[in-house]
């Protein structure tokens, strides 16, 4: 019986290669040491625009390192601040569950405020909700999110956030992440987008036409996803057991779903 469900399951990852043209993802020099992945966080944005449903998107700058010119969810590495924060809502168990720490609550909590912190960080919009004492003020640093939202009496709300997904970087690239692609509906925002010089240009796309922008191979993954269920936050929600793992094997797209 174990035998047979070990087979099985072989055969549904071997389903899911998918040869397609890489991307956005630079090759290390053969011979280098495989770098580690980073934990990261993305914010997935949608909005239900004349019957039709949009995604926050922004230019990447050509002159950075990583991807440049390319179009992406606002997102970032996770920093060891975003432990420090308190936060008065919880992520979801179910989410915690998907995004492989361990069943570790502070790392999950932590890669969610990461996803709101960059959000702010490099488009000016905050998801998050007013609360009577903020205690993490970062006079040091008025660009970080959270010190922004703290001045506004404002906490990430964890509570608003569903889960897309997550990524690794391909051990063939130099750089590397493992990153988690939260949600969240453009209604629950407050603030006004800005540019940033990390995000030249910031646009809601439509999300049936989104992937004819020039973008890596996991975003395009990603919104080809959200294609599958029509933008709609809550069906994701409803199917959240189907949630994806993506990254290359063999020249490969390689997507699991478990």
């Amino acid at each position: 019986m174990k035998k047979h469900k070990i087979m099985q399951q072989k055969k549904y990852i071997a389903r899911s290669m998918v040869k397609k043209e890489l991307k956005f993802t630079p090759k290390k020099e053969k011979g280098t040491k495989i770098a580690r992945p980073r934990n990261a966080a993305s914010l997935v944005l949608l909005k239900k625009s004349n019957k039709e449903v949009k995604v926050l998107l922004g230019k990447r700058s050509d002159k950075t390192r990583f991807m440049p010119g390319a179009w992406v969810f606002p997102g970032g590495v996770l920093d060891k601040n975003d432990y420090k924060i308190s936060e008065s809502t919880k992520l979801d168990n179910n989410i915690i569950k998907k995004l492989v720490v361990s069943n570790n609550i502070k790392t999950a909590n932590a890669l969610a405020i990461a996803s709101i912190r960059e959000t702010v960080e490099e488009t000016g919009l905050i998801l998050g909700r007013r609360a009577r004492i903020v205690s993490h003020i970062n006079d040091d640093d008025e660009n970080n999110g959270i010190t922004i939202m703290s001045k506004r009496n404002l906490i990430p709300d964890l509570a608003k956030l569903s889960y897309l997904g997550r990524a690794i970087t391909p051990t063939f690239s130099p750089i590397r992440f493992h990153a988690r692609f939260f949600m969240a509906d453009a209604k629950d925002l407050t603030g006004k987008i800005k540019t940033t010089s990390e995000l030249v240009e910031i646009k809601w796309i439509p999300l049936k036409t989104a992937t004819k922008l020039p973008m890596a191979d996991v975003t395009e993954f990603m919104i080809n996803e959200l294609l599958e269920y029509n933008g709609n936050i809550s069906s994701i929600k409803r199917m959240l057991k189907n949630r994806p793992m993506f990254t290359w094997k063999m020249g490969k797209q390689w997507i699991t779903r478990k």
